[in-house]
Formats: C-alpha cells, sequence, structure tokens
C-alpha cells in the first residue's frame, strides 16, 4: 500500500506534464519501483534487516496497480489549480 501511495503522489505531481500518459505512467512506475529497490539495497547492509525479491515485487505490483487506477481515474476528474480555498466555488443546491 505504501508504495501504491508513493505512485499516486507522484502521478499527481506529474500530472500537469505535457508527456504523453504512458510516459507518465512509466516514469511513474520506474520512479516508485526504483525507491523501493533502492530501499531494499540499503536494507541488505543492515544486519537487523533483510533484503528480498518478493519484496521488490510486492512494491512493484502495488505501484503498478496505483498507477493503472490513476490513469483510469484521470479519464474522468478534471483538476484545478487553485491559489486561495477560497477560489472554490460552492456547488448549486
Amino acid at each position: 500500500m505504501a508504495y501504491a501511495g508513493l505512485a499516486v503522489t507522484l502521478a499527481y505531481a506529474l500530472q500537469d506534464r505535457p508527456w504523453r500518459d504512458r510516459t507518465v505512467l512509466i516514469v511513474v512506475f520506474v520512479g516508485a519501483v526504483g525507491y523501493g529497490g533502492s530501499i531494499e539495497l540499503l536494507q541488505s547492509t543492515l544486519a537487523a534487516r533483510t533484503a528480498g525479491f518478493g519484496d521488490l515485487l510486492v512494491n512493484a505490483i502495488g505501484a503498478a496497480v496505483a498507477a493503472v487506477s490513476w490513469r483510469v481515474l484521470t479519464r474522468w476528474v478534471r483538476f484545478y489549480r487553485l491559489r486561495r480555498v477560497t477560489d472554490i466555488e460552492q456547488p448549486i443546491q
């Protein structure tokens, strides 16, 4: 779940880039998995921790599911840049 959250955060940060959707998905996936891989490598140097390929695989699956879900979600959601919270318009009742 943590790497899914990281992938969603990266996808949101890259939302307004003029890149193609596939490029954003690849950058998000590689970024999240690269971060997970670096954590696994760092864990291998500690006596109290172990690194495992299974952990990296689960991290990659979480990142992939989140990246694809984000792409599907953005087909129906529009993002707006606001300067103040008061700029949000109240819905008509």
